[in-house]
């Protein structure tokens, strides 16, 4: 599974070409320079080894004590006159394989190569115009590891380039990770800090158009407001007069359309307070001590008083829960009239899960439900389903839209989910941290 942060990917490029580097240049240093060295060394030790032999058999008597000495002194190689503590040499020696070889093509023969059992000596029998001598020479002279040194050098070039490359790596996430969360709190309706510009050129540059961009869309918003409030009082002055002449008919108007009048009128300027409460929004208020108990007996009494059925059910303790009870009371109250509007009159079940590992609130109707396609975009403002367009009491589509937005800004989620046996599930899940206010805003403290 490929990783999907930015350090992460960046990490594991750096690392796989460094070992990819370090695999080429191993390899590389193996070919060009440890074989031929290897070989170089191994012949060269191996014409001493068989000069010496030479040497012994063609001298006189007299002389071998001064050539033996000459050879210790000056190649380190011993002559023996008998050893018997003798095994065949141990193939792990580096040397080993390229020292044999020289010494075949120096003998013009293979020579027996042997490790003594009782100290570090390595012998070698050579044979010299029918005579066999047994030289000896110190391990460690085969015993040296160039690779092992090549290696080391390598792992640890790559390890401290590794290391400063992902703390090059980690400074400019850093800044990238900043700004992500100042993208999220923008998405949330919320007035982040400005960024702070500085750091290399590009960051410096994004985190300047990032703050820009912050300033656009609090300015649209704010002339988004300004324009929906001037239009909804020009749209409710010429109303007021409307209800006022209505007000003012005489006893022989027509009951009825008098009646359709007022209920029109009534409807558009809810419209009109639908579309200047979306505009708005609501500033963030301080978290303060809530018994959802309290607010949800307290909203399905105002709806019972306008003829709805709803049912609560609760858990016994007390749910004491920390959050902004404006907001928190207009997405229960949309969410709860979109049931009684679309419940096809049905009673509407309200149920409050109240525990230590999650707080919920569902809100349950019988109507029609919706489509699984339509999930998503009921969210969207203005978004009806079919049933809704064609029903007087459809709304402008903004209900939920409202509630979205507003538990988005407060990092609640809605969810809408299948009732068993027909009809949907609002759900209402809100962050555990805030049932014990572990998660106040600065403005409480």
């Amino acid at each position: 599974m490929r990783p999907r942060s930015l350090f992460t990917q960046t990490a594991l490029t750096v690392a796989v070409t460094l070992v990819a580097f370090m695999v080429l240049s191993m390899s590389a240093a193996a070919y060009f320079v440890y074989v031929p060295l290897a070989n170089r060394y191994a012949d060269d030790f191996a014409a001493v080894i068989v000069s010496a032999a030479h040497s012994l058999q063609s001298l006189p008597e007299n002389m071998h004590a001064e050539l033996r000495r000459q050879l210790l002194q000056d190649h380190g190689i011993i002559v023996a006159e008998e050893t018997s503590d003798l095994s065949t040499s141990n193939e792990d020696i580096i040397y080993e394989t390229h020292f044999h070889d020289a010494l075949a093509r120096r003998a013009g023969q293979d020579l027996a190569i042997y490790e003594s059992e009782t100290s570090p000596l390595i012998w070698v029998d050579v044979p010299a115009h029918g005579k066999l001598f047994r030289l000896g020479f110190d391990g460690k002279r085969l015993g040296v590891n160039p690779p092992v040194v090549l290696l080391l050098a390598l792992v640890g070039g790559a390890l401290l380039t590794l290391a400063v490359s992902l703390m090059e790596v980690r400074r400019v996430v850093r800044p990238l990770d900043h700004l992500s969360d100042m993208a999220k709190k923008v998405g949330r309706g919320l007035r982040p800090e400005r960024v702070p510009e500085e750091g290399p050129e590009e960051i410096a540059a994004l985190a300047a158009a990032f703050n820009q961009m912050s300033t656009d869309l609090r300015q649209m918003a704010e002339n988004r407001t300004v324009m929906i409030a001037g239009l909804s009082h020009d749209l409710r002055t010429p109303l007021t007069r409307l209800a006022l002449a209505v007000e003012m008919l005489d006893e022989e108007a027509d009951v009825d359309l008098v009646r359709r009048i007022r209920r029109d009128l009534d409807t558009m300027n809810n419209l009109i307070g639908q579309f200047v409460q979306f505009s708005q929004g609501i500033e963030d208020e301080c978290p303060v001590q809530l018994d959802l108990r309290q607010i949800l007996d307290s909203l399905a009494n105002d709806l019972r008083s306008e003829g709805a059925v709803l049912r609560l059910h609760r858990n016994d303790p007390p749910c004491v829960y920390y959050a902004d009870p404006i907001a928190l009371e207009r997405v229960l109250t949309n969410l709860m009239r979109n049931a009684v509007h679309y419940g096809d009159g049905q009673p509407i079940d309200v149920t409050l899960r109240c525990a230590e590992t999650g707080v919920s609130i569902e809100i349950s109707d019988r109507g029609p439900g919706i489509p699984a396609d339509q999930l998503d975009a009921v969210f969207r403002p203005f978004h009806r389903l079919e049933i809704a367009r064609n029903t007087r009491t459809g709304g402008s589509g903004l209900g939920l839209s409202i509630a979205q937005q507003l538990a988005v800004k407060h990092g609640w989620t809605i969810s809408l989910l299948p009732r068993e046996g027909g009809g949907t599930t609002a759900r209402l899940a809100l962050p555990v941290a805030n049932r014990f206010g572990l998660r106040l805003s600065s403005c409480a403290a």
